[in-house]
C-alpha cells in the first residue's frame, strides 16, 4: 500500500486507485470537514466527527458554496450519496491522509438521507407537494 505525503499527493493516489471521483472532490471534502468539526465538534474534547455529521456538514457546505446548483457540482466530480462521500473518505484513509477510530466503518456512510433531497429541498417550491416527498 502506498502512502501519501502531503494532502495533494494523497488525492493524487486516491484519484489513481479510484478515478470515479475528481480531484476537486477530495479538496471539496476537506473544507467540508473543516466546516462539520467547527459545527459539530469544536466544543468537543475529541474532535472526532461521525460519518452522519461529516455527511450533513458536506451537504451543507454544498449548499453554503453553490447554492442551486450544489447537486450539480457535485455529480461532476462523481459524487451523487452518502455512500461516495464514504468512498472518498475511506480512500483517503487508507493513502494515509486522514484518520480512523476503533470502530468507524465506510458502512456508516450508508442509508442516511438522500443526497438529492437534502440538496434539492432548500430550493422547492412549498406548493409543489412532489417536489419535497423524493427521495
Amino acid at each position: 500500500m502506498e502512502f501519501a505525503n502531503c494532502f495533494e499527493d494523497g488525492v493524487e493516489l486516491a484519484c489513481r486507485k479510484d478515478p470515479r471521483f475528481k480531484a476537486d472532490a477530495y479538496d471539496f471534502l476537506r473544507k467540508a470537514m473543516d466546516v462539520a468539526t467547527e459545527r459539530y465538534a469544536c466544543s468537543r474534547s475529541n474532535k472526532h466527527l461521525s460519518a452522519e455529521e461529516l455527511y450533513i456538514g458536506c451537504c451543507a457546505h454544498a449548499l453554503e458554496e453553490y447554492g442551486p446548483l450544489a447537486k450539480l457540482v457535485l455529480q461532476s466530480w462523481g459524487v451523487r450519496s452518502s455512500e461516495d462521500v464514504g468512498c472518498l473518505v475511506y480512500n483517503l484513509i487508507e493513502v494515509g491522509i486522514f484518520g480512523k477510530q476503533k470502530g468507524d466503518s465506510q458502512d456508516e456512510f450508508a442509508g442516511l438521507p438522500s443526497m438529492e433531497k437534502i440538496l434539492d429541498e432548500p430550493y422547492c417550491p412549498e406548493e409543489q407537494d412532489g417536489c419535497r416527498a423524493q427521495g
